[in-house]
C-alpha cells in the first residue's frame, strides 16, 4: 500500500471519526426534540409548520445554486473566482428571502389559514442566512476542516433545540418551530465566519461558465427531488388535514430524517476526498463499496429492527396518543431500507462532474415518486407512504442500478448486491421474531423492541460473514480497533 493511499486513508478515517462524532450528538439532540416537542407540542402545531415547510425547502433549492458542491468538487479555483461565488450566493439568498415573503399570502389562500401568512414570513430568515454563510463553509470542507465543521454544527444544533424547547415550554406553541431554525442558523452563519476569516471583494457577478454549469445542473435534480421529499407534506396537509400530516411528519422525523442527519455529513467528507482520485477509476470503485458496505450493516438492521417492531417504538417515544403513527412509520421503513446505499450515489455524479446525468435521473425519480403519492392519496398519509415504498423497489432502484452500469465504474452488480443482502437478512429476521416466545415480543414495548433490534443484527452480521467483501470490510474495522486500542 502506497503512501499516497495510507494518506488517503487517514484523512478518510480522520475525517469520518470527526464528522461521525459529531452527527451522533446532533442525531441525539435531534431524537431528544422530536420525543420532546411531541409531549410540549399538539399534532396540528406540527403540522402547521410543516405544511409552510415544503414551500420554504422548494424556494430554498435555488439558495446558491449549487455553487457551494462546485468549490468544493474544483480541482483549482481562484480568489476571485470565490469572490464572485460569494455575491451571487448572497444575492441569490437575498432573493429567495423576499420570494417566500411574497408567496405568503398565497400560501395562507391555498390552506385556507390566516396563520400560514406569519408562519411563512418568519420560516424565511433562515434562507438569508443560510445563502451568507455557504462560501465560508464551502471553503472549510474544501480543506477538509472536517472538525471545525463538526463543533461548528453540533454548536448550532444546541442552541435550535435549546431555543425550540423553551419557547414550547414557554406555550409560544407553533411558533417555537420557527424560532429555533432561525436561531440555528444565525449560530451556523456566525460560527462559519468566525472560523475562515476569509474577507470578500468588492460586488461582482461574472462567472465562469463550467461552475455555473456544474451548480445549474445539481440545481435542477435538488429541484426536481424536491418533489420526491416535499409533495406528501403538500398533499396530505391540503386532503387530510394537519393532525393527519402531523403524524405523518413524526414518523418522517423519527425515521428518515435521521437517516439523512447521517448521509449528510458522510458526503461532506466523502465529495472532497473523492473528488481527488476521481481519475482513478479503480480506486473510486474501491473506496465507494467500502465505505458503503460499512454503512449498510450499520444501518439497515438498525431500520429493519424498527419498521418489524414499529408500534412498540412508537409506544415507547411518544406515548399512546401518537399511536396513529405506527403503520405510516413501518411504511416509511420498508422504503427506507434502501434509502442508505441509494443517498450515497450522488457522490458518484458530483465527483465525477457528472451532474447533468444526475440531473436527469432526478427527473425520472421525482415523476416517479409523485405518481405514487397521487396513487396512494386515497388512503390517506399510510397510503401515501405505502405507495412511496413499493413505486421504490418497482420502479427506482432498478433504473438507478441499469444508470450507475452506464456510467461507472460502480458497476449496477455492485450496487444490488449491498443493497440485496440485507434485504435478505431484514426478511429472514422478520421471519424469525414470528418464531420468538410470547415474553421477549408481547409482554413489554421494551423487550419486543430490543428483541427485534437483537435479531436483525445478529442475522445481518451472519450474512456479511458469509460473504467476502463485506466480511473484508468487518476485519479491516476490527483490527483499526485493536490497533487503537493498543496505542
Amino acid at each position: 500500500m502506497n503512501e499516497e493511499t495510507l494518506q488517503f486513508g487517514r484523512l478518510a478515517l480522520r475525517g469520518g471519526l470527526v464528522t461521525g462524532g459529531a452527527q451522533a450528538v446532533r442525531m441525539a439532540i435531534q431524537f431528544i426534540s422530536v420525543v420532546v416537542l411531541a409531549r410540549l407540542l399538539a399534532p396540528e402545531d406540527f403540522g402547521l409548520v410543516a405544511s409552510v415547510s415544503p414551500i420554504v425547502a422548494f424556494v430554498g433549492l435555488f439558495q446558491n445554486l449549487g455553487l457551494q458542491q462546485a468549490v468544493i468538487q474544483r480541482k483549482e479555483i481562484g480568489e476571485r473566482q470565490l469572490n464572485q461565488v460569494f455575491w451571487i450566493s448572497a444575492l441569490v439568498g437575498l432573493a429567495c428571502t423576499l420570494a417566500v415573503v411574497a408567496l405568503s399570502p398565497a400560501v395562507a389562500t391555498f390552506y385556507g389559514d390566516p396563520r400560514m401568512t406569519a408562519i411563512t414570513v418568519a420560516a424565511a430568515l433562515p434562507l438569508l442566512l443560510g445563502s451568507l454563510a455557504s462560501l465560508p463553509l464551502a471553503l472549510m470542507n474544501r480543506h477538509l476542516k472536517f472538525g471545525q465543521l463538526a463543533l461548528n454544527d453540533v454548536c448550532a444544533a444546541v442552541v435550535g433545540l435549546l431555543v425550540t424547547a423553551v419557547a414550547a415550554w414557554l406555550g409560544m406553541g407553533y411558533w417555537s418551530l420557527v424560532i429555533g431554525p432561525a436561531a440555528s442558523a444565525a449560530v451556523a452563519l456566525l460560527a462559519a465566519w468566525l472560523s475562515t476569516r476569509w474577507i470578500p471583494g468588492r460586488p461582482e457577478f461574472r462567472i465562469d461558465r463550467d461552475i455555473i454549469s456544474f451548480g445549474a445542473n445539481l440545481t435542477g435534480f435538488n429541484l426536481v427531488n424536491f418533489f420526491s421529499r416535499n409533495l406528501d407534506n403538500i398533499l396530505i396537509g391540503k386532503f387530510a388535514g394537519p393532525a393527519e400530516l402531523g403524524y405523518y411528519d413524526r414518523a418522517y422525523k423519527l425515521l428518515l430524517f435521521p437517516l439523512q442527519n447521517i448521509t449528510q455529513p458522510l458526503s461532506r467528507v466523502m465529495i472532497p476526498l473523492m473528488s481527488r482520485i476521481q481519475e482513478d477509476k479503480a480506486r473510486f470503485r474501491d473506496i465507494y463499496l467500502r465505505i458503503n458496505w460499512l454503512l449498510a450493516i450499520v444501518t439497515m438492521p438498525g431500520i429493519a429492527a424498527l419498521t418489524l417492531a414499529a408500534e412498540p417504538t412508537v409506544g415507547i417515544l411518544f406515548g399512546e396518543k401518537w399511536l396513529p403513527v405506527a403503520p405510516i412509520f413501518a411504511w416509511l421503513g420498508i422504503a427506507s431500507l434502501m434509502q442508505p446505499v441509494s443517498s450515497t450515489t450522488g457522490w458518484i455524479f458530483i465527483c465525477q462532474g457528472e451532474t447533468k446525468t444526475m440531473f436527469r435521473w432526478g427527473i425520472y425519480s421525482s415523476l416517479t415518486t409523485v405518481l405514487s403519492f397521487a396513487v396512494g392519496l386515497k388512503w390517506g398519509a399510510v397510503g401515501v407512504a405505502a405507495a412511496y415504498a413499493v413505486s421504490g423497489y418497482l420502479l427506482r432502484v432498478p433504473v438507478l442500478a441499469w444508470l450507475l452500469q452506464r456510467l461507472g465504474p460502480v458497476s449496477a452488480g455492485d450496487f444490488l448486491l449491498v443493497q440485496s443482502l440485507f434485504l435478505g437478512s431484514a426478511l429472514v429476521a422478520w421471519l424469525g421474531y414470528g418464531l420468538l416466545p410470547k415474553a421477549l415480543t408481547g409482554t413489554s414495548d421494551i423487550l419486543a423492541l430490543g428483541s427485534a433490534i437483537a435479531l436483525n443484527y445478529a442475522v445481518a452480521l451472519v450474512f456479511a460473514l458469509a460473504l467476502s467483501p463485506p466480511r473484508q470490510v468487518l476485519l479491516d474495522v476490527f483490527k483499526r480497533g485493536l490497533s487503537a486500542l493498543r496505542q
